[in-house]
């Protein structure tokens, strides 16, 4: 019986504990500056391709190839703005 009362409080004792864990967790997970992307055009004299960029607190992270290559006129300029950026 006594070691049955011991087993008790010290499964509500873990309970606890681990509830505290996972709502710190919580709050701190969604504190985070979580990432942002955009999309730009990458270009080497008049052939482009779209990248999407991935942000994480202001630095670019990552980068993927979204389409292919495509070749403008000499005075095509990607009109996206550049609000979006990091």
């Amino acid at each position: 019986m006594f070691f049955m009362g011991k087993l008790i409080i010290l499964f509500c004792l873990l309970l606890i504990v681990f509830t505290c864990f996972f709502v710190a967790g919580y709050y701190v997970m969604f504190d985070e500056d979580f990432t942002t992307t955009y999309t730009r055009a990458v270009c080497n004299g008049n052939t482009c391709a779209d990248y999407e960029f991935t942000c994480f607190n202001g630095e670019i992270v990552n980068s993927v190839l979204i389409s292919g290559l495509v070749t403008f006129d000499m005075n095509w300029t990607d009109l996206r703005e550049d609000k979006n950026r990091c």
